[in-house]
């Protein structure tokens, strides 16, 4: 069936050309959680051993031994906890554990999931901890970061604490990002991001992003846009400074939409995602030029960071 908030946002996109190749392009993460199939597929890639101990446990362990130190030394004694893409809110949850139960929170899990988004504010509130005085979910994209932090911010709770786990600004042109979120942030607000670190060459490992897993979770965007399973194939590879994972499609095919036809030539590729590769020294590099304070806690094995900015 196809779903009309990706197909309005593989048309407003449009095509690029690569050689003799069309290349559209619907790698926004915004679109990965849309419907309860994409949000199931990113749960199987939860599961996934390899993401598990890479990503999960070394964010939870990171976590674990370094937020109770990052809110001390911000010297706040309330605060708005910003959950962004806060799937489970799992992070969150390890992150509440983990810091004085003096320290008074307002949780605002924020997702384009309503499941998860859901999910996660059920999660905090059965902690039953006394120190989380309120919970409001948020249903959105990150398009509306600085109405999100304004609606936070009140007299009792001036201080925002962001989080964006998961490697999640890895799918981001990273200024882009920071400089958006930056902007409506206050003096003493703190960004706190989880991301694993490049240590040897740049590109490596292209196998990992080529496992079914990816294809099982990205595949209802291309239902979305009217293609059937067989007529698309996956792929990933390394262009243009990044991982791209995308399908080829693999017949000329015409899908009609409202009346409308919208042509696709065998051959075409559509990017559904994407993911940059960065150094330490440039999270540290990159995060200064937004924020006064940038610390980055490394693993004891220096393959993942919290990146951590104070404004």
């Amino acid at each position: 069936m196809i779903n009309s908030t990706i197909l309005k946002e593989l048309v407003k996109r449009g095509y690029s050309i690569r050689g003799n190749t069309r290349v559209w392009d619907i790698s926004d993460s915004k679109l990965w959680y849309l419907t309860p199939e994409l949000a199931e597929g990113f749960r199987g890639l939860e599961k996934y051993e390899p993401y598990r101990n890479n990503i999960i446990k070394r964010e939870v362990d990171l976590i674990h031994h370094s937020a109770d130190k990052i809110v001390k030394d911000s010297g706040a004694d309330a605060f708005n906890l910003i959950d962004l893409g806060c799937s489970s809110g799992m992070k969150a949850e390890e992150f509440i554990k983990s810091i004085p139960s003096s320290v008074n929170i307002r949780y605002f899990p924020v997702d384009i999931s309503p499941h998860f988004v859901n999910e996660a504010a059920k999660r905090i509130k059965d902690l039953g901890l006394k120190n989380i005085k309120e919970i409001k979910p948020f249903v959105s994209d990150f398009n509306d970061l600085d109405t999100i932090l304004a609606m936070a911010r009140s007299a009792d709770y001036g201080t925002n604490v962001v989080l964006l786990m998961g490697s999640a600004i890895s799918t981001y042109e990273i200024c882009d990002f920071l400089f958006t979120l930056s902007q409506p942030m206050l003096q003493g607000d703190l960004f706190i991001a989880g991301n694993g670190i490049r240590t040897g060459e740049r590109f490596v490992e292209l196998d990992k992003y080529k496992h079914p897993l990816f294809n099982s979770w990205f595949i209802p965007l291309m239902r979305g846009i009217g293609l059937t399973d067989n007529e698309v194939k996956y792929d990933a590879r390394f262009a243009h400074g990044r991982v791209e994972g995308f399908y080829t499609i693999n017949v000329d095919k015409t899908v009609n939409y409202n009346g409308r036809d919208w042509h696709f030539r065998k051959g075409d590729e559509i990017i559904v995602a994407v993911q940059y590769k960065y150094y330490d020294s440039e999270f540290t590099d990159f995060g200064k030029m937004y924020f006064n304070d940038v610390n980055i806690i490394k693993d004891t094995e220096g393959e993942y960071c919290l990146m951590v900015c104070k404004k």
